[in-house]
């Protein structure tokens, strides 16, 4: 029993040794490769500071003008230094100077080798011109093309993502206007008939604004125009001038000249004083063309029918008027008292109005 423990000790004393000798050798690895990293990074500062100062002196050479010299120089420029490539070999001779420990087994085969650098001789020096390079060489004066005094075109940016694009040019190109046939202005009554010239028409738009011209519903003996009146120099009164209204829907006086009436005029006179059987004095027809010279505007739109006395005449001072105004497809009446006495407005009536009376 003795002797197994105490072999069991001693093996494992000699594992705990074993385990400590391992990790001491590890960590200076460790720290040989930190060095060799350390050491390489710098390596590289170096040369990337002294790449970006030549890339300057060139830039500089490029700009400044050369002075002619007697001797020509076998290349342009100052010599730029090419860097001494490091050394292949490690940077401490031997990594088994760091410890003199015998190892009797050695370490295991699971152990993952750093491996070594890549040589510093098989990287391209970068301070070399490339021969594929198209440039120009340094020193070589930069010459003038035709296009190096124009300003060069800068594209338009597009615009931001969500927001409106602005108009461009073939947003505000009118397309150009070619000449039609050339029509006369469409008349308001939509038959083709000449304007006057100068005269305006108005859009659609304009018209909507404008009231609607009403329509005439019914007739309306005029009693305060209408009356007795006389065709010659006597002072007997000769028959009746009568002014008949055109109303709308509303009452109101429609003006007449502004719709085209084709229609026939009928007016039937009744005297009161007689008996009924004998109570029509008269009666006058006006043919539609009579009609339409009938209409006038002062001193109120309407139709002004001046009528005659035929074989009697009223014995009384009123009389009864019936109008009767008719078309194929409609027909309006109106009956009203007038007086047979001479009316002041129109006591001095002539067939054509405009005419001065004769004395």
């Amino acid at each position: 029993m003795l002797v197994a423990s105490g072999l069991l000790f001693s093996v494992g004393c000699q594992n705990r040794a074993h385990s400590d000798l391992y990790q001491q050798r590890m960590a200076n690895e460790i720290r040989v490769l930190e060095d060799q990293l350390y050491e390489a990074d710098y390596e590289n500062r170096k040369l990337r500071d002294e790449l970006e100062r030549a890339k300057g002196l060139v830039e500089v050479d490029l700009s400044t003008p050369r002075r002619s010299s007697d001797k020509p120089s076998a290349s342009y420029g100052p010599a730029v230094p090419t860097p001494v490539p490091l050394s292949d070999g490690p940077m401490y001779p031997h990594a088994e100077s760091y410890d003199s420990f015998d190892m009797e087994h050695g370490f295991d085969d699971t152990l993952i080798d750093p491996g070594q650098a890549v040589p510093m001789d098989r990287l391209d020096n970068p301070f070399t011109d490339d021969p594929n390079r198209s440039g120009p060489k340094p020193g070589t004066p930069k010459q003038n093309t035709p296009d190096s005094g124009k300003p060069k075109q800068v594209m338009p940016l597009p615009p931001p993502i969500g927001v409106p694009e602005p108009p461009g040019k073939s947003d505000t190109e009118i397309a150009p206007i070619e000449p039609g046939e050339v029509l006369p202005p469409p008349s308001p009554n939509g038959k083709g008939e000449s304007q006057p010239p100068g005269q305006i028409i108005l859009p659609d738009a304009v018209k909507a604004t404008q009231p609607k011209i009403s329509a005439p519903e019914k007739l309306e003996l005029h009693a305060g125009l209408s009356g007795g009146h006389q065709t010659d120099n006597d002072d007997a009164v000769d028959g009746l001038y009568l002014v008949i209204n055109a109303l709308d829907h509303r009452g109101a006086t429609v003006d007449l000249e502004k719709f085209e009436i084709d229609a026939e005029l009928t007016v039937v006179v009744l005297d009161p004083a007689r008996e009924p059987s004998e109570a029509k004095i008269g009666r006058w027809e006006f043919s539609s063309e009579e009609v339409s010279q009938l209409i006038r505007s002062r001193p109120v739109s309407g139709f002004h029918v001046p009528v005659n006395w035929q074989d009697v005449q009223p014995e009384g001072e009123e009389v009864i008027v019936h109008v009767r105004l008719r078309s194929d497809d409609d027909e309006m009446r109106c009956e009203g008292r007038v007086q047979v006495a001479e009316s002041g407005v129109i006591a001095k009536w002539t067939p054509r109005g405009d005419a001065p009376r004769q004395r």
